[in-house]
């Protein structure tokens, strides 16, 4: 028998903890863009048939991210079909904020006039360039920057996995340097959006506040807001709420995982379960359509 009784609890240390324990942060930050690589490299993409309620167009599957969020069965997307047909309306430009590969883009330029696709991901706007492509669009223009309340340049996480705009908590995360800029500042060069989609990983309360002027004309919006992540900016559920007005809109909720979109009945926001919740906003006294 052992005599010592703690030695029956040690376990193993793998690899993986060791490294990080022990490895500078700038030799994890590299070994972290060596496995993102590898893990892109060896991936095979493909086309697929999408189809949202009825509407069917090739998407390009580019990577394993794209593969698990759009690859499997079509018409999975209840957010994307509320808003084609309960927001939409044929005159409309539309910001996609937060564009990734182009899905909403591409799903609602064929039903609106225009798409501005603001993405600042460089291996993202790759992709979704192909998409336009392969889709022969001519009213989808892609913004290559980040949506924030400052302009200047700021630290983009390269795997879409881990999030959006870095903080220093994520250091050892890769990352690339990108343009911010205020969505109002892209308004005074393509227009005021009168539908504006947002997804931006927590980053929902900077990129409101660089739109002030978007949101004093009551735009339709659809924005996805991450209870989990928003707090890594230093904002909150509440904050994001209240810089929408909700009080000027007629508002629909998707909580996580949900297949449908419910109108909402002023139940509490944060009642919805981790790590997202989906808002859609339709100005009171206006039709949608």
């Amino acid at each position: 028998m052992d005599a010592n009784p703690f030695r029956a609890a040690r376990r193993p240390v793998s690899f993986r903890s060791l490294f990080s324990s022990i490895a500078p942060v700038p030799v994890k930050r590299l070994a972290r863009r060596m496995f993102l690589w590898r893990r892109r490299s060896q991936f095979q993409p493909y086309i697929m048939t999408k189809a949202v309620r009825g509407d069917t167009f090739p998407f390009y599957i580019g990577d394993a991210v794209a593969h698990a969020w759009y690859g499997g069965g079509n018409d999975r997307s209840p957010e994307l079909g509320f808003i084609r047909d309960q927001m939409l309306s044929a005159e409309d430009l539309v910001f996609d904020v937060g564009s990734h590969h182009g899905l909403v883009a591409i799903a609602l330029a064929r039903r609106c006039a225009r798409v501005l696709a603001v993405e600042p991901n460089p291996y993202n706007v790759a992709i979704l360039q192909r998409n336009i492509d392969l889709n022969y669009l001519q009213n989808v223009q892609i913004c290559r920057e980040a949506a924030g309340d400052s302009t200047g340049e700021v630290e983009l996480l390269l795997d879409s996995l881990d999030g959006g705009v870095a903080t220093e908590n994520r250091e050892a995360l890769p990352t690339t340097t990108v343009p911010l800029v205020r969505l109002d500042d892209l308004a005074d060069e393509h227009g005021f959006p009168s539908l504006i989609k947002i997804d931006v990983e927590g980053f929902e309360q900077q990129a409101l506040r660089g739109a002030p002027q978007i949101l004093a004309r009551r735009p339709k919006i659809a924005i996805e807001i991450h209870t989990e992540w928003i707090s890594r900016y230093g904002s909150s559920v509440e904050e994001v709420l209240t810089l929408l007005g909700l009080e000027q809109y007629d508002a629909w909720v998707m909580p996580h995982g949900s297949p449908v979109v419910l109108p909402w009945k002023g139940e509490d926001y944060g009642s919805y379960p981790p790590p997202k919740f989906n808002l859609f906003l339709i100005p009171r006294n206006t039709s949608s359509r």
